[in-house]
């Protein structure tokens, strides 16, 4: 059989032998993340867990402890509540603040962006600090109440629950103003304009058209600041007390200071439930049909 017949047929088959497809090549770029996040996060996680349940023997005493013994339903508590506090906190800011942002143009928006990013760029732990000295005994809040005549002397103001709640908006609030923000500005403006043809007033406007459209932000924030205020360990360990201490200090507290590792594996696991928890309940309640998100 001559060459010229045989080159089609080995072309057609070279092409029909694909070893990089679209599907089988995605599959291969997931393999490193994955591996990546298995021995980086599901690793650790899976063993802080088994950790709680296997020392100092098996079993489920260390919970046990955890629900009998010490401060530590209480510290649980204050945790979940102080997370969401600043979480109402922010959102209450925020989406005033992202509704002025949304509608300013020029200068005076690029002014505004920069006023949330720069925060950003700055240490958590400096941020925390800057609260200290604004804080402290000769700080100046006391100097301004003290001169103003508000305050004979000077006022406890840390470590106290106020300044935890203070110093966490302070630095969580970028987190919700931010989604909230692309929200609002990726909205589409012909539905406002269409809801004012129809004759509805700037309230019904607001509550029927403009907030049902911001809350994929909203949720988005939501779900963000109260997540991280739960974890959250600087602010409350800088600013806090031995009477508001959350769960993130207490965790570093048994295992740093008191070598407790059970113990602080423990806590690490109930924070981990409480949290996965809370989060189902959200995203279960944002899918209600009475609450869908996008819809009036």
């Amino acid at each position: 059989m001559p060459t010229s017949s045989l080159a089609p047929a080995g072309l057609n088959a070279a092409r029909t032998r694909k070893p990089w497809t679209t599907a089988h090549g995605f599959r291969l770029l997931l393999l490193l993340p994955c591996a990546f996040l298995a021995l980086f996060f599901l690793w650790p996680l899976l063993s802080v867990i088994l950790r709680s349940v296997s020392e100092p023997t098996w079993g489920f005493s260390n919970y046990r402890y955890l629900l009998s013994e010490g401060p530590y339903l209480k510290v649980i508590w204050i945790t979940i509540q102080t997370a969401f506090t600043v979480t109402v906190v922010c959102l209450l800011v925020a989406y005033p603040t992202a509704y002025f942002i949304a509608r300013a143009r020029g200068s005076v928006a690029r002014i505004c962006y920069a006023l949330i990013l720069i925060p950003l760029w700055t240490s958590v732990i400096i941020r925390t600090y800057a609260w200290i000295v604004l804080f402290q005994r000769q700080g100046v809040l006391n100097g301004l109440l003290q001169w103003s005549g508000i305050a004979d002397g000077p006022i406890q103001l840390i470590p106290s629950a106020l300044a935890v709640h203070i110093g966490m908006v302070h630095i969580l609030l970028p987190f919700m103003l931010l989604p909230i923000l692309a929200s609002m500005r990726g909205m589409d403006r012909t539905l406002l304009r269409a809801g004012e043809v129809l004759g509805a007033n700037p309230f019904q406007l607001f509550f029927r058209v403009f907030m049902p459209l911001t809350l994929p932000g909203v949720s988005a924030g939501v779900s963000l600041v109260f997540i991280t205020a739960l974890g959250f360990f600087v602010t409350p360990a800088l600013l806090g007390g031995p009477q508001h201490m959350m769960a993130a200090v207490l965790i570093e507290q048994q295992a740093m200071q008191y070598l407790n590792w059970p113990l602080a594996a423990t806590l690490a696991t109930a924070l981990l439930l409480v949290t996965s928890s809370l989060y189902l309940m959200y995203a279960r309640l944002m899918q209600r049909p009475d609450l869908a998100i996008g819809r009036g």
